[in-house]
């Protein structure tokens, strides 16, 4: 026998600006005040209708509600566990890049990357590529507000930048960035 719960109320998912301010799902929740800080983790396809980008998902947290719509907000990305294993094969070698940079409008990010090298190198060549990863993606976020900067996940154009640099240095198999998350806004 199931109980039925009263006072259950369903909830439309508002995205953020960068989405179209449209719903992005529905919820239910007993107590409206336990949705605020709620995250919602949506796949790339779902927002989108990009099947090229499959292997990624986006995290939003609830910020504020009103009537019966649930406003959220970008809280990270994180590219899949399957999608990565696939990538790093025998005999080749991983370089992880793990910084906090802040965007223009002044939100704190939690940028991990990974780059993928055919062969195993020095440590010095290693170092060489991680630093240069990582001024590339300091330079690039900075210069990028966060709405800009989820654009530019969504579209690899960060992605090709650092691919494109850190191809200068040694030639890199594949650069992705594999999560993010914001720190603070």
């Amino acid at each position: 026998m199931v109980k039925k719960s009263k006072g259950v109320q369903w909830f439309s998912l508002i995205g953020p600006k960068v989405f179209g301010s449209r719903e992005l799902g529905k919820t239910f929740i007993s107590d409206p005040g336990r949705l605020i800080g709620r995250r919602i983790s949506l796949s790339i396809i779902e927002l989108t209708n990009d099947f090229e980008k499959y292997y990624m998902k986006f995290t939003f947290k609830v910020k504020k509600i009103e009537a019966d719509k649930a406003f959220v907000d970008f809280d990270g990305s994180e590219v899949m566990r399957d999608y990565l294993s696939r990538m790093i094969l025998r005999r080749i070698r991983r370089i992880d890049s793990i910084q906090d940079v802040e965007t223009k409008d002044m939100v704190k990010i939690r940028v991990k990357g990974l780059a993928i090298i055919p062969r195993r190198i020095k440590s010095s060549i290693q170092k060489k590529i991680r630093n240069n990863i990582k001024d590339i993606l300091k330079k690039e976020v900075q210069n990028l507000t966060l709405d800009d900067f989820i654009k530019g996940l969504m579209s690899d154009e960060i992605k090709n930048k650092v691919l494109k640099e850190a191809r200068r240095i040694y030639p890199v198999r594949n650069f992705e960035i594999r999560k993010t998350e914001i720190i603070s806004k």
